[in-house]
């Protein structure tokens, strides 16, 4: 077998893993089953804001969070701050009279997403973030529960008048 010969069969073979390994990765898993949705600019949770907490699914929440919802997109301001996950679209809908919502975000400099699950009723949002990392070996997929209200509105001066 000359040079060239083997240079071209390790070649292709390399090529080939790599095929399998990116086929493997785009493989679908319960957090990928999640079309990327578009913002509409204008959603039914738009303009609500939620303070509260998040935490491990099953421990304490011990991380205060703020969930926003403004121009057809969802960001947790936790995560945000932490990881630098942007604000994405979200699809809502009524159900058992109340809000759903799913969106899902990615890290823009590591093969990470969260996938936001949620229920929003009466001034409180509560669900399970999916937090999922994928690595070269291994994937680690973890969920989060947060629970949050939204703020009283502040009266004015003029209103106390």
């Amino acid at each position: 077998m000359t040079i060239r010969r083997f240079a071209a069969m390790i070649l292709l073979t390399g090529m080939a893993v790599a095929g399998a390994y990116t086929a493997w990765l785009n493989a679908s898993s319960p957090s990928d089953a999640y079309k990327p949705l578009q913002a509409t600019g204008e959603a039914p949770l738009d303009g609500m804001t939620f303070s509260g907490m998040i935490g491990p699914e099953g421990a304490p929440k011990d991380v205060a969070d703020r969930f926003v919802f403004e121009n057809g997109t969802f960001v947790s301001k936790e995560c945000e701050l932490r990881c630098d996950y942007p604000a994405r679209p979200y699809k809502a809908w009524r159900e058992d009279g109340a809000w759903h919502f799913i969106s899902k975000t990615r890290c823009p400099y590591k093969d990470a997403t969260i996938v936001w699950r949620g229920r929003v009723e009466d001034g409180r949002i509560e669900g399970i973030a999916t937090w999922t990392i994928r690595r070269w070996y291994w994937t680690l997929e973890r969920d989060f529960a947060y629970e949050a209200t939204r703020p009283s509105p502040r009266r004015t001066t003029a209103q106390i008048e």
